[in-house]
């Protein structure tokens, strides 16, 4: 099995310019603060008039299990694996209601993976879709490629609690 540097979105922050992995150093220079993160995707959503979201626990785990599916693959995709379905992993989450997910590789850092996805029609329209109001950004490298980044950004609503 490979081993696969995970970083979340409250991971994302600059850790003196370095995280282990043992026994690999892996530089992380191009890290951001969790605020930042925020600040950047709410940025790309107001240039086009779309309201803000927010990052949301579930879906980032979601995202980032997809992340590690795709690096310890060493491809990208919405399936990888057996029986990893986008439905199932959003059921395994308990993710409830309208969802959509992005996956990138090869981009650096957060600003680059948010341009790609800018850059494809699919993408962008799951990033500015007005519905969503919440997300979850993650990305995952392997151990042996370390400066290789495989991104997942999943995108969700508030759904109300349901009270029993």
């Amino acid at each position: 099995m490979t081993d696969t540097l995970l970083i979340s979105r409250r991971r994302l922050l600059v850790a003196g310019g370095a995280l282990v992995l043992s026994p690999v150093l892996i530089p992380v220079a191009d890290a951001f603060a969790e605020d930042d993160v925020v600040e950047m995707v709410n940025k790309v959503r107001r240039q086009y008039g779309v309201p803000p979201m927010q990052p949301e626990a579930k879906l980032e785990k979601a995202a980032l299990h997809q992340a590690k599916l795709m690096a310890n693959a060493g491809k990208i995709g919405h399936s990888i694996g057996w029986g990893n379905t986008f439905t199932g992993r959003l059921k395994q989450a308990g993710i409830r209601g309208p969802a959509a997910e992005n996956v990138a590789s090869g981009q650096k850092d957060v600003p680059a993976a948010l341009n790609a996805w800018l850059n494809s029609a699919g993408h962008r329209k799951n990033l500015l879709d007005p519905i969503f109001t919440r997300y979850g950004l993650a990305y995952a490298a392997r151990a042996d490629k370390p400066h290789y980044l495989y991104w997942a950004m999943l995108y969700g609503i508030d759904v109300p609690q349901v009270m029993p």
